[in-house]
């Protein structure tokens, strides 16, 4: 699985909704981040996939899960993610800030929350203090 808490955890919610994306929770232990893509205004997180991912391959190719929406100390407003997929599998997440600027490290204080329609409206907060 990745090596962070914070983007497992946003996985870990967008990734609890419908059959396709419960289906695609089953490819988090074949995947790990590869590279991280630090835009000013959000970051582009890359995946690799472990052998065995194949199984869990989605029947949607092209499926784009999105509605976990982030607020921080750390943004000016919020952010959203998307997860994009190529041929059934998970290729990789965008994060972006809604006023455009982001910082260029991970977020360390966040509310993660699920906010499309019927979700269980689930949430996550992470207060770490620095020191």
């Amino acid at each position: 699985m990745n090596k962070s808490k914070f983007i497992q955890n946003i996985m870990n919610l967008l990734l609890d909704g419908d059959k396709d994306g419960m289906k695609a929770k089953l490819q988090l232990e074949y995947l790990s981040e590869s590279d991280y893509e630090y835009t000013g205004s959000g970051v582009f997180v890359g995946f690799k996939h472990k052998i065995g991912i194949e199984k869990h391959k989605t029947n949607n190719g092209d499926l784009i899960l999105n509605g976990v929406g982030i607020k921080s100390t750390e943004l000016e407003i919020g952010a959203d993610c998307t997860l994009f997929f190529t041929n059934g599998l998970i290729d990789n997440l965008e994060i972006w800030s809604f006023s455009g600027k982001y910082p260029n490290k991970e977020l360390s204080n966040y509310e993660l929350t699920q906010e499309w329609g019927n979700s269980p409206e689930k949430k996550i907060i992470v207060n770490k203090t620095s020191g």
